[in-house]
């Protein structure tokens, strides 16, 4: 009977594992189509890409898309709520695209909730 039980709570917990799963794929792939449209207009029209040399083809079919939740090079604690970057750090949603093959491994980082995308090397 215990080995039963054992095996019964192993399958719930591969069941709700694997919905899981399902559910952050499909709510990542949803983000990103539905966004990926903006992100590339606005790193073909970022100033910083054209100094960077990147052509706006190079964005038209972006090597990589990447997306992440929070910003993890901002400087703020979990538990700082108060700090006016916290939902950039932990909350917002950003698209990370990688230009064309040619483009030498330049970046664009796309912040969903504020429209603006930032390119660097």
């Amino acid at each position: 009977m215990k080995a039963l039980v054992v095996i019964l709570a192993l399958l719930v917990a591969a069941k709700v594992g694997h919905q899981e799963y399902l559910y952050r794929t499909s709510t990542r792939d949803a983000l990103i189509g539905a966004y990926k449209d903006r992100a590339v207009q606005a790193c073909q029209k970022s100033i910083s890409a054209l100094s960077l040399g990147v052509s706006p083809q190079a964005w038209a079919n972006p090597a990589s898309i990447r997306l992440s939740i929070g910003k993890s090079d901002v400087d703020v604690r979990v538990w700082q709520v108060d700090n006016a970057m916290w939902s950039a750090r932990y909350r917002n949603p950003y698209l990370f695209l990688t230009a064309g093959s040619r483009a030498g491994g330049v970046q664009c980082e796309y912040d969903i909730v504020n429209a603006a995308a930032t390119v660097y090397r």
